[in-house]
């Protein structure tokens, strides 16, 4: 009887358990449901047609969930958008002064090239300011590649339907990132986008761990 009896608390404490990790779920999803919705209605053509389908809650860990690793990756691309901007001025300048140089220069010629030489200039000098900015976030990502893992609050991926300014119901894919109470949304990026973010984040992990190989070596 008592063996019995005993048996029948321990089926009790494990459904309660399973009651209140079920519970802890859906209290979640419901959680970042709504904290989602919230910030949907600042971007939807018409957040009243707005649905969600599914929304999966996951755990989110620095650095590679940090709202800051996602923008200082942001800031590198700008970064290597302005710098092939720069180059390609430079050639054109460069081309520019080959073109208009010569020892029988008109003043038109000579006025043409001083232009064309200045623009290479200007243009030097924002690369090398550049290329310190792009130096400095380099070692802002190396650092953070090497830092440990720390918890910092949820990934959420959420698919929902809303119309668009046409009327035309769309499906929206979005990755969230919630604060570890719940209580806002820090982040958020493109399903497409984060995968993309992905691919770069393992090229940079490979690369890193080629330059070190390569620096213990020599």
């Amino acid at each position: 009887m008592i063996y019995k009896n005993n048996n029948m608390k321990n089926l009790f404490y494990l459904l309660l358990v399973v009651v209140i990790v079920v519970a802890c779920g859906q209290s979640n999803e419901k959680k970042a449901e709504a904290l989602i919705k919230e910030e949907l209605k600042k971007s939807l053509y018409k957040p009243d047609t707005y649905k969600p389908i599914e929304t999966k809650v996951d755990s989110a860990f620095a650095p590679y969930d940090d709202p800051n690793f996602f923008k200082l990756l942001e800031k590198m691309n700008e970064l290597n958008s302005e710098y092939e901007r720069l180059e390609s001025k430079m050639k054109s300048s460069k081309s520019s002064m080959l073109l208009w140089s010569g020892s029988y220069q008109s003043a038109f010629d000579k006025n043409i090239y001083k232009e064309a030489k200045d623009k290479y200039e200007e243009a030097e000098a924002s690369m090398e300011k550049l290329k310190v900015k792009i130096a400095e976030r380099y070692k802002e990502l190396i650092s953070k590649i090497h830092a440990k893992r720390e918890f910092i609050g949820y990934k959420v991926s959420h698919n929902y339907r809303a119309d668009n300014n046409s009327g035309n119901t769309l499906i929206g894919n979005t990755i969230f990132f919630i604060d570890k109470d719940f209580k806002e949304v820090t982040y958020s990026i493109d399903d497409e986008d984060y995968n993309a973010v992905k691919d770069i984040i393992e090229q940079l992990e490979e690369h890193v761990k080629e330059v070190e190989l390569q620096q213990k070596q020599n």
